[in-house]
């Protein structure tokens, strides 16, 4: 008589995240329902006057808009140290510029002469727009490099509950390209190698050291994910100025994505593991330490959620990335329907309709800007025919790390 073979539980196993991330994965939804996250948290300031949805109630500590930041890194983390691995230093740099830069520059470009100049004239302010000191070839070139310097354009916006400000989202992108950096930095020394991964490791600990050293300051650890530390920001050329306030919380995010895939192997995808990530994600947000304990429950939990994605949703943002659109035309778009009176009608009406545009106007980013820019990928590259033949890469280290951009983010 034989015994029957029983099947480990898929659900209670807990392989390696190497071997439970395959070809079919929730990068995409993930990162488009991050993107739509902040579109939701915005609605409050952008429409109401009132604070980003889910600071009440995680008493100050942080809000959903950070927390899709947050989420943008650790994904971002994860997929850019793939690439950092995988390809030289000057082609993982021209891979992330097309990435990023034109649809940036396209946003840019529309807002200050399309979007602005339509709401100078709704505003009954076209005469001395052009000629003002902060008029929209002001906008451009203080911003052109992904260090925004100049929020506004000829002082318009000035009556919206949050006055001035066409597009108060794309701050976090020097943030992200900071962190590109490091990577590519780390990447050209070595660092990223198996035999001396650990000095991530290392590094990413002494980050978690710093903000539970803040977090210890305040009653019941309730630190602000962005504490004020007193210590002087940077500015670097392109990036702007960089506050260490913001920086040091997002790049160990980022860090800790970056930390899953160099420890693929040892890291253990396991829903037991992620429903106490849950419970530690949502207690900390409300009750206290949220900066030091949430935030890596959180990592992991999305982490996990990628790798457990069912089948059909892992189909989301294969083919069509919307997130990174989403996320860039978002703010500009809720700041035009509050100039608008849209906001009159309510939070449900208001964020829907936010939602709406954004997509559409996502929509025509990705066809019209960033799969075209993608193209340029290989751009020096030996043709097809005459390449000689490379081993097969996996879906998820080339679809996902072309399309991937976290978002590229925003604080809230």
């Amino acid at each position: 008589m034989t015994r029957k073979k029983l099947k480990p539980n898929r659900l209670l196993a807990a392989p390696p995240l190497a071997d439970a991330l395959g070809r079919e994965n929730g990068f995409g939804l993930l990162r488009l329902v991050l993107a739509l996250s902040v579109i939701f948290a915005h609605a409050m300031p952008l429409g109401f006057g009132s604070h980003d949805l889910g600071f009440p109630e995680s008493r100050g500590q942080t809000n959903l808009g950070a927390i899709a930041v947050n989420g943008f890194f650790v994904l971002s983390g994860l997929l850019i140290t793939r690439s950092g691995m995988r390809l030289d230093t000057g082609r993982f740099l021209w891979n992330r510029a097309i990435r990023i830069l034109p649809a940036f520059w396209v946003c840019l470009l529309l807002t200050a002469f399309v979007v602005a100049p339509l709401v100078a004239r709704h505003q009954g302010r076209l005469d001395g727009f052009w000629a003002h000191p902060e008029g929209p070839w002001q906008y451009l070139k203080a911003n052109w490099g992904l260090g925004i310097d100049q929020w506004g354009i000829s002082g318009l916006l000035d009556h919206n509950p949050h006055p001035g400000a066409f597009n108060g989202s794309v701050w976090s992108l020097a943030y992200e390209v900071f962190c590109y950096f490091v990577v590519a930095a780390l990447a050209a020394i070595g660092v990223l190698r198996r035999r001396t991964r650990w000095a991530v490791a290392v590094m990413v600990a002494g980050l978690y050291a710093f903000l539970v050293s803040i977090a210890v300051d305040f009653e019941h650890l309730r630190a602000p994910q962005y504490p004020p530390t007193g210590l002087p920001g940077w500015r670097l050329p392109l990036l702007g100025g960089l506050s260490l306030d913001m920086l040091v919380p997002l790049v160990f995010m980022f860090g800790l994505g970056a930390l899953a895939e160099l420890y693929k192997d040892r890291l253990r995808i396991n829903a037991v593991a992620a429903v106490v990530a849950l419970a530690l994600f949502v207690g900390t947000a409300r009750y206290g330490a949220f900066t030091v304990v949430g935030l890596p429950a959180f990592a992991y939990l999305l982490i996990w959620l990628a790798a457990r994605m069912p089948r059909p949703l892992t189909k989301v943002g294969t083919k069509v990335d919307l997130s990174y659109g989403v996320y860039i035309y978002a703010f500009p778009i809720q700041q035009v329907l509050t100039l608008l009176a849209v906001n009159r009608h309510g939070y449900t009406v208001y964020t829907g309709l936010s939602v709406l545009l954004s997509v559409v106007a996502a929509l025509f980013s990705w066809f019209l800007v960033e799969k075209p820019a993608l193209r340029l990928k290989n751009l020096g590259t030996s043709s097809p025919s005459t390449a000689a033949p490379q081993p097969a890469t996996p879906v998820v280290a080339t679809a996902q790390e072309g399309n991937g951009s976290s978002l590229a983010d925003l604080r809230g």
